[in-house]
């Protein structure tokens, strides 16, 4: 099952709108910023490094940023929805 690692104030959002697009199965893991220097708890920093999200992981892979994502989700699970051919 794909696992969203969603940070608050971030652009998760994003990947959460095309798992649901893409009607696949998904578990939303939530962090919260720190109040006062709204950097991400130890608990995402265990996911990626510098505690950045959005982060998946789906099986062995965990892969982060909204961009790199959403080209993932679309080439492995869209079956040639949502994206423009590739000659395009």
């Amino acid at each position: 099952m794909i696992i969203v690692h969603h940070l608050n104030n971030s652009r998760s959002q994003r990947i959460v709108w095309l798992l649901e697009e893409l009607g696949l199965e998904y578990e939303i893991r939530r962090y919260q910023r720190d109040p006062q220097t709204m950097l991400a708890p130890a608990q995402l920093r265990e996911i990626h490094p510098l505690g950045k999200s959005p982060v998946i992981t789906d099986g062995d892979l965990t892969l982060a940023e909204s961009g790199a994502i959403i080209e993932y989700l679309v080439g492995r699970y869209g079956n040639g929805r949502l994206a423009p051919p590739a000659d395009t």
